[in-house]
Order: structure tokens, then sequence, then C-alpha cells
């Protein structure tokens, strides 16, 4: 395989522009910074036994997990880009790269149809405020959750085929990880 680099001291590719390593750098730095700060309150705020009798408080709850998991992911962004500049753990580099926009876009997935789960949970409060105790409970928020795991899950696993998507520009913001390109001499 061509495409592994032993020593990152040695990979001579492309290279980031300065702006793009400065938003990187500071940019995600800020981000992590409130971003973990604000999740774990909310973790903290929404696991009180008072709002814990809710399932949009659970909903919630859920949501700052799968956003803290985003950023843990994101980690790898701000290092690889924002501090070292160029292509770190080159030797799982792949496998990694594949795991990683998996769990990103799984992430982001799952996110996002909580948020509207959420709405759906406070509009069936709002409009039907006597059946919210049968509808809106954790048992259902439990069983909507693991769909859309189930379902981010089958959406983006085609990210963790060697066959379609791999190493592309390690280190390269715009370009790290990407479709594989066969090209042909």
């Amino acid at each position: 395989n061509i495409s592994v680099i032993d020593d990152p001291s040695v990979y001579t590719g492309p290279s980031n522009s300065s702006v793009v390593v400065l938003l990187y750098r500071y940019g995600l730095g800020f981000i992590f910074l409130f971003g973990f700060t604000g999740n774990l309150a909310s973790m903290a705020t929404f696991m009180q036994t008072t709002l814990r009798a809710t399932s949009t408080a659970f909903l919630f709850f859920i949501l700052a997990i799968s956003d803290t998991l985003f950023l843990l992911v994101s980690i790898f962004d701000f290092v690889e880009v924002g501090l070292t500049q160029g292509p770190i753990l080159l030797t799982s580099y792949d496998n990694l790269c594949r795991f990683r926009w998996f769990l990103k876009g799984l992430t982001q997935f799952c996110s996002a149809w909580i948020l509207v789960f959420v709405t759906i949970d406070r509009w069936l409060r709002t409009c039907f405020p006597f059946k919210a105790n049968k509808w809106c409970t954790h048992r259902n928020v439990i069983i909507v959750t693991i769909c859309i795991i189930i379902i981010g899950t089958s959406l983006h696993s085609h990210m963790l085929s060697a066959e379609f998507f791999g190493k592309f520009l390690p280190g390269i913001a715009t370009a790290a990880c990407g479709p594989i390109h066969y090209w042909i001499p």
C-alpha cells in the first residue's frame, strides 16, 4: 500500500493555508472550550431529579451526549490540522479516517433528529396536554433514540468500507478523507 507513510517528518504533500490552520487552531479551540463546557452543564442540568421526569429533558440529555461525542471525534481534526499541521497516526490512518467520518456523520444525524423529536415532544405537550403523559414517556424516547441510531448507522455504514472511503490527502483540512480515487496510468 503506497498510501501509508510511516514517518510524518518525511511527509511532503500539500499543506494548508495559514488561514485554515488559524481557523482550526483557534476556532476549534474556542468551540471545544465552550462546547464541552456547555454540554457538561446540559448533562448536569437535565440529570436533576425534577427535570429527569420529563421526556423533553431526557431528549436534551441524549442530545448533549451526541454533541459531546461529535466534539470528541473532532479533536483529531484539531490536532492534525490546527496543531501538528501534518498527518498523524499514519500506520492506521485509513481505518481511523473511515471510523472518524462514520462517527461524525452518525452523531450529526442523531443530533439533528433528536432536535426534531424535541420539537415533536413539545408540540404534543402543547396541543394534547391530557395525552402527553401517555405519549411522551421515557420508554418512547428510548425507542425513538434506538431507531435514530439504527437508521443513522445504516445510512453512514458505507463510510466504514475500505472500498468506498479512505485516505485522500492526510493532514489537509479540505481533503484529508474522502472517496478513494483509482487512477489508471
